[in-house]
C-alpha cells in the first residue's frame, strides 16, 4: 500500500466518531480525504520548493514557492473550498496563520462552525486536520504564527514530555524532525513536530523538532486543531 493510500485510511478510521454525531441532514464530509490527496498530489510531482510570502506554483512543473499560509490556501482551495472562504478575505488577501488559528478558537472543543470541525484534543487529530498557533509576542519572527496539515495519526511523545508527536506537512524555513527536506532547503516538506499537552489533552507548546526538541526549547503557546469538512 502507498502512503497517500495508507494516509487516506487513517483519514477514513478518523472520521467514524466525527460522522456518527453528525445528523443526516448535513452535507458530505469529504475535505480532509481532499487535503491528503492534494498533498499527495504535492509530494508526487515535486522537484522544486522554496519559502516565499508570495505564491508562486507551476504543479506541472514541480515548482512550490509558498510559506505556511500561502500553502495552507493552495491546498484548501483544491481540497475544502467551504473552509477556506469560511476564513474570509482580510484586508482583501489571503487568511494568515493568525486568522487560521482565531477562526478555530471561536468554535467549541468538539462542535462545528460553517465547514470547520475542531477537534477536541490533539490526540485526536488525523490525517488532513489543521494545526495552528498565533505567534507569541515575545518570539522573534515577522510571521503571525504557524499553519500545518497534519499526516499522521497521533503517537505519544517518548521523551518525558507530556504530548503527542504528529508527522505534518508545511512550508517552512526550518526543517523538523525526520524531514523530507535537504539540508539547507526550504519551503514544502513534512516532518514530525511535538505538541506538548495539559492535562485535558490540550495542546499548550510545540517542540519544532519532534522528540529531537531540547525541553527548554518548547515554546509555551496555545495551539488549535481543526478539521477542514468541505
Amino acid at each position: 500500500m502507498t502512503r497517500g493510500a495508507l494516509a487516506c485510511l487513517f483519514v477514513a478510521s478518523s472520521l467514524v466518531n466525527f460522522a456518527r454525531t453528525a445528523s443526516a441532514g448535513d452535507p458530505p464530509v469529504w475535505g480532509p480525504s481532499k487535503v491528503v490527496e492534494v498533498l499527495g498530489g504535492i509530494e508526487s510531482t515535486l522537484k522544486v520548493s522554496q519559502y516565499q510570502h508570495n505564491t508562486v506554483v507551476h504543479a506541472a512543473a514541480g515548482e512550490y514557492r509558498f510559506d505556511c499560509s500561502g500553502m495552507a490556501e493552495w491546498v484548501l482551495r483544491r481540497s475544502a473550498p467551504m473552509a477556506l472562504r469560511a476564513l474570509g478575505q482580510p484586508q482583501g488577501r489571503r487568511p494568515l496563520a493568525r486568522h487560521y488559528y482565531h477562526h478555530l478558537k471561536r468554535i467549541p472543543l468538539g462542535g462545528t462552525r460553517g465547514a470547520w470541525y475542531r477537534v477536541p484534543d490533539a490526540a485526536s487529530a488525523a490525517p488532513g486536520d489543521i494545526i495552528t498557533w498565533q505567534r507569541p509576542p515575545w518570539f522573534n519572527s515577522k510571521s503571525t504564527g504557524h499553519v500545518a496539515f497534519v499526516v499522521s495519526v497521533a503517537r505519544p511523545a517518548t521523551k518525558g514530555v507530556k504530548g503527542v508527536l504528529l508527522r505534518v506537512a508545511d512550508a517552512s524555513r526550518f526543517r523538523h524532525q525526520d524531514d523530507t527536506r535537504a539540508e539547507g532547503q526550504t519551503g514544502y516538506g513534512a516532518g514530525i513536530i511535538l505538541l506538548a499537552t495539559d492535562d485535558r489533552g490540550q495542546a499548550v507548546g510545540y517542540g519544532w523538532y519532534g522528540d529531537l526538541t531540547p525541553w527548554d526549547w518548547i515554546v509555551p503557546v496555545d495551539i488549535a486543531v481543526g478539521r477542514p469538512l468541505r
